[in-house]
């Protein structure tokens, strides 16, 4: 490594450290206020990779305000995913049978049930945007994961979250309809 880069990873690291010594209490306090102690810890591991990755592109002109910012952001995202994944486990949904285990048995009364299953699922995705329908189907009757839906389809993972965060509000519409008819 040369001399400058030794200099510039130096300068870096001061920064990052007085940062960190300065506004980890600060903003501790501001976690502890929605998270428990570990989870605090874990924000602010993260939010100073976020300072440590925008320290290597461009110095912050105010690294309080950038560190404010991005720790209410981790918070929103936290939010999400946790709403995301909630919305993800609802039983209503599961009326429509995405476990296809038991039919895998051969027996012919269980196929028919679950093509009867998996046709109303197709269905009722059929009010659902094309892209969210995919991720859907990719995630609740294939089994991928949330991050190899994004490398399929090429978007983020919080596309994916929103994409079936909006096929399961309309399948429960769906299904809240099939409820009272």
């Amino acid at each position: 490594m040369g001399n400058l880069a030794a200099v510039k990873l130096a300068i870096r690291n001061e920064l990052i450290v007085k940062n960190f010594n300065e506004y980890r209490g600060e903003l501790k306090g501001f976690f502890m206020g929605s998270v428990d102690e570990t989870e605090a810890q874990d924000l602010i591991q993260e939010l100073f990779i976020r300072l440590i990755r925008q320290v290597d592109k461009a110095p912050p002109d105010n690294p309080k305000g950038f560190l404010r910012a991005a720790a209410t952001n981790l918070l929103r995202d936290r939010w999400r995913r946790r709403t995301v994944r909630k919305l993800d486990q609802m039983d209503c949904i599961d009326d429509f049978a995405y476990d296809l285990e038991d039919a895998n048995e051969f027996e012919p009364s269980l196929w028919s049930e679950q093509i009867e299953r998996l046709e109303q699922l197709d269905d009722a995705l059929g009010g659902v945007a094309d892209k969210a329908a995919k991720a859907f189907s990719c995630h609740r009757i294939e089994g991928s994961s949330y991050a190899e839906i994004a490398d399929d389809m090429d978007v983020s993972v919080s596309m994916v979250e929103k994409y079936i965060s909006s096929s399961l509000v309309v399948l429960r519409e769906r299904d809240a309809e099939m409820q009272t008819a």
